[in-house]
């Protein structure tokens, strides 16, 4: 009888257990997915400021070459004078 009762014992700590394991990755697979969807989500956030920037520079490099114009513009009027 003392003999069922140690295996009666073993079997339930190893069903918990096997049941806890169960939770644990359960919990873990959700963790797992909700980061993936955040990087997703940054990730598409970081391209369109990469696009941002890359057109923010593309305006700053024709602002800068009209800037020229008027600039050379303003020296030869000045020379002229």
């Amino acid at each position: 009888m003392e003999d069922k009762k140690v295996n009666m014992g073993l079997a339930v700590t190893v069903v918990v257990t096997v049941l806890g394991w169960g939770v644990t990755f359960g919990v873990c697979q959700n963790k797992i997915e909700t980061n993936t969807r955040e990087i997703n989500r940054l990730e598409k956030q970081f391209d369109r400021t990469e696009a941002t920037i890359a057109n923010i520079n593309s305006q700053l490099a024709g602002l800068n070459a009209k800037m020229d114009l008027l600039l050379d513009g303003r020296i030869l009027s000045m020379k002229e004078k």
